[in-house]
């Protein structure tokens, strides 16, 4: 698979990833391209009810040397797709966010060659917000592959028909941004712990991605209408903003940030996150 290629499966599938991965050195933008496209294409497998078969891209995978951990953890999480039980309660998304998204926020680590346990709890919180961002923004087009990611606890069946159906679920989707929130601010103290030149374009995805969020926040009516997106517009103001927050906040690395353990309760046990130490 050459990297024209995964520079075409990014742009078409995550055009906000996609401008973030822009601000990253050549040589970790080209790592980084080959993991993308090894979770589009499992994904694709998963959602296609086809069992991935692809040694050129499992070959990829093994020579950036990722953790089997880690590999497995995210094979396990799109699997779950493939054969989807819904999710009961909110641990149970936390856990499913983490496989399939945190475990991507750990393979950064290892393109970025960040050892320290740490550090790391971070980058599984980034994953877990941006799993729970995406989850909230497609909830219609998920259902129309009869696939419920908001759990049980909070909801039993999506109904939009009334106006009192449409406040019920907003407020559950409401609910899990917030939560999402937690994670996101949580992933900011990690910033400073990335290697310099990575820095940046971790931070816009962060807020790229929050921004979504908080988009689907504000426009409630329009959320039953389409599918909620940022503007080109809304991702240059944000990169201004990055740039402003960036100097200000993330280049200086002089205070030591501990991660809140509390956040990774519903992940005990698994590998590399805080519930295991």
């Amino acid at each position: 698979m050459t990297s024209t290629e995964n520079y075409a499966i990014l742009k078409e599938n995550s055009k906000t990833f996609y401008l973030a991965s822009s601000f990253l050195p050549s040589k970790v933008r080209y790592k980084v391209l080959n993991v993308y496209a090894f979770c589009r294409k499992y994904d694709d497998s998963a959602d296609s009810d086809i069992k991935i078969k692809n040694p050129d891209v499992d070959k990829i995978i093994s020579d950036l040397r990722i953790s089997n951990e880690i590999i497995n953890q995210l094979k396990i999480g799109i699997d779950s797709d493939r054969n989807f039980k819904r999710l009961k309660k909110i641990d149970d998304l936390i856990i499913y966010s983490y496989r399939v998204a945190g475990c991507v926020g750990l393979m950064m680590c290892e393109l970025l060659d960040i050892r320290n346990s740490n550090d790391k709890y971070f980058a599984i919180d980034l994953g877990i917000a941006m799993q729970i961002t995406n989850i909230c923004r497609d909830v219609f087009e998920d259902l129309n592959m009869d696939r419920i990611y908001l759990p049980e606890e909070i909801i039993t069946d999506i109904e939009v028909d009334t106006e009192d159906e449409k406040d019920n679920l907003f407020n559950k989707i409401t609910k899990l941004i917030e939560i999402s929130e937690h994670y996101y601010n949580s992933a900011l103290h990690g910033i400073k712990k990335i290697p310099f030149g990575s820095r940046f374009s971790i931070l816009i995805s962060l807020r790229l991605y929050q921004a979504i969020g908080r988009k689907i926040l504000k426009n409630r009516k329009n959320y039953f209408i389409k599918k909620i997106h940022t503007t080109k517009f809304e991702k240059f103001i944000i990169l201004l903003q990055c740039l402003v927050e960036f100097a200000v906040s993330h280049v200086f690395n002089k205070k030591k940030q501990t991660h809140d353990q509390d956040l990774h309760l519903a992940l005990r046990n698994l590998p590399f996150t805080h519930g295991k130490v």
